[in-house]
């Protein structure tokens, strides 16, 4: 199976035959931006993304946006992508201070008009915005302790866009799921590559990528260092 996204967000599901092509597809899902990271949950089945969401609000609508305002929104969304979903782009974000979708400038929003969106869609988890999810992994192994069973691995690339606040979001979280959706908090995992000012520490890079091993071990990537790290647990088994 194949992913393919157009220029409106769109989703279709392509054959898996070599050569095949959009033509033979089918339109599964729309409304869908920038979406990187994308998995099937080992146990429903159920296909996730990982959506980046839309950047520079106060720098083209200074009238309706701050720059603070704008460094945290829109957020981050993990979909979870049934066949004839709509999740309403380019029309609509959303909003984390609002917890709704609205609709975007473009189309007649004001930071605040909810419109066309509220047949929209909504994400089954969110998360700070400007911090680009790029990778995503349902952990399935033994190595890690039984509570990380299931649950899903987020990495995130980091902001560039977030000023005048400090950059954020260069790590990988741990987020619980239960009944198809994040469940409570995520919790950070792979940290320390920025300090609390947003500069990089010594250690530097942008994490963007996992896989997990043979073993239930899971190797992290980043892309600006040109590394792969291999994480294990090597605690008493729980």
């Amino acid at each position: 199976m194949y992913g393919a996204r157009g220029a409106r967000g769109d989703l279709a599901l392509l054959g898996g035959a070599e050569g095949a092509d959009a033509k033979e597809g089918v339109h599964f899902a729309r409304g869908i931006r920038n979406a990187v990271a994308m998995a099937v949950h080992p146990t429903t089945n159920a296909l996730y993304v990982m959506q980046h969401g839309r950047d520079q609000l106060s720098n083209n609508w200074p009238a309706l946006f701050t720059d603070d305002r704008s460094a945290e929104a829109p957020a981050e969304e993990m979909l979870r992508v049934a066949s004839g979903a709509d999740f309403g782009w380019p029309y609509c974000y959303f909003d984390p201070q609002q917890n709704k979708r609205v609709l975007a400038p473009e189309y007649g929003g004001n930071g605040t008009t909810v419109g066309r969106c509220e047949s929209k869609s909504s994400p089954v988890g969110t998360y700070p915005a400007h911090w680009a999810p790029n990778g995503l992994l349902f952990y399935t192994g033994s190595n890690l302790p039984t509570r990380y069973r299931d649950g899903a691995f987020i990495v995130f690339h980091g902001s560039w866009n977030r000023a005048p606040l400090p950059q954020q979001g260069f790590k990988v979280v741990f987020q619980p799921m239960a009944n198809g959706r994040a469940s409570g908090a995520y919790e950070t995992f792979v940290d320390g590559f920025i300090d609390a000012e947003g500069k990089p520490t010594e250690l530097g890079g942008r994490p963007t990528g996992m896989a997990q091993g043979r073993q239930g071990e899971l190797y992290l990537s980043d892309d600006s260092k040109g590394r792969i790290w291999r994480i294990e647990y090597v605690g008493a088994r729980r």
